[in-house]
């Protein structure tokens, strides 16, 4: 059994190296790595060759015009020989044991006990100051997964849907990508969105290894979160693949947690979109929520009281009741009036929680 890593890679030339270093350096050999170059214009071409000729035997390297995060994974896939894969960005780096402590969990294991998903728990690194912080949702994971090897079916815990939605930390069974037939939207960004939903939906076994993960790089310069010009529109095809998943599959118990992350994101990708983008995101964030189902606003309305504190849910309603109104919406066009609305009503509700 082996683990294939697949990176994409694009103008990566200054982190790739620490990526591939610490796979290459793992305590456990049973692993191979698939590197993506996806149309870089940098030296990312020669120094993934000086690492191919050093390890040919546990590397591929392949060149492709861009297609993007989502294009570079999807050929990774289909070059992947190992039972399981794992995405690394070219950014990110592995901690120490993470092969040896994963494949460790599998062993002796069933073919009917064996994971089709297996959640990791990365730690966040700032560039700039060098300080190691804990992921996102550590504390919620440790409730779900208190221990390594513990395995849910998603469906019957429903908070696991509250994880932040990086594919790096989720190490998929490959049976499981082909029996599902999935693949990632190639050529957006925010990739990882709608696949959070649709893979943990269609998995009935997800392992947790709390142990081992990877270092997500922060505070850097490359990075899809530090995009603020058009690509934030491609936020409203990842909405529609949601939509129409939940729409068509008839799982009608993923629209709270669905709503959630679409709040959440059109708050954060309002608030951090520069000037030129910011109207017309704010208009087809609100063309978005006026084509819902009224449905869906309820389910966040009542779901919502259900989750959280009174005046943590009231921001989640005030902000989807804003959005869909045409005139109220606007407040989202200048960022100092959103900033100002989020201040007051915070203060008002006296919310613990903000949306984004």
């Amino acid at each position: 059994m082996k683990i294939s890593f697949i990176v994409p890679a694009f103008n990566a030339e200054c982190t790739i190296g620490r990526t591939l270093d610490s796979i290459l350096r793992q305590t456990d050999g049973r692993y191979e790595i698939i590197v993506v170059n996806d149309g870089s214009s940098d030296n990312t071409e020669n120094i993934c060759r000086k690492y191919l000729a050093e390890n040919k035997d546990r590397m591929t390297y392949i060149y492709q015009e861009n297609r993007g995060l989502g294009g570079a994974r999807n050929r990774g896939m289909e070059l992947a020989s190992g039972e399981y894969v794992s995405f690394l960005d070219s950014d990110d780096w592995l901690m120490p044991g993470y092969v040896e402590k994963i494949l460790g969990q599998l062993e002796g294991m069933t073919d009917s006990e064996m994971p089709e998903m297996i959640m990791t728990l990365p730690v966040i690194y700032h560039e700039m100051s060098h300080m190691v912080l804990p992921w996102y949702d550590s504390r919620l994971f440790m409730e779900i997964f208190p221990s390594d090897g513990v395995t849910v079916n998603p469906d019957e815990h429903m908070e696991i849907y509250q994880f932040e939605v990086n594919q790096c930390r989720k190490v998929l069974a490959m049976d499981f990508v082909s029996r599902t037939g999935f693949r990632f939207r190639e050529r957006i960004k925010w990739e990882d969105v709608y696949p959070h939903f649709f893979l943990l939906s269609q998995c009935s076994r997800c392992m947790g290894i709390g142990s081992t993960g990877f270092y997500y790089r922060t505070g850097g310069s490359g990075q899809i979160t530090g995009l603020r010009g058009k690509e934030r529109l491609d936020i409203l095809d990842v909405y529609d693949d949601i939509r129409n998943y939940i729409t068509d599959s008839g799982r009608d118990y993923l629209i709270f947690p669905a709503m959630r992350i679409i709040v959440r994101f059109a708050v954060w990708c309002i608030r951090t979109s520069d000037t030129d983008t910011r109207k017309e995101l704010v208009y087809r964030i609100h063309r978005f929520f006026r084509a819902l189902p009224r449905r869906w606003c309820r389910v966040l309305k009542k779901e919502s009281r259900k989750e959280y504190s009174k005046a943590d849910a009231l921001q989640y309603r005030l902000f989807a009741a804003a959005i869909r109104h045409r005139m109220l919406c606007r407040i989202f066009n200048d960022g100092l009036y959103q900033e100002a609305g989020e201040k007051l009503v915070k203060k008002l509700t006296g919310a613990g929680e903000r949306v984004a």
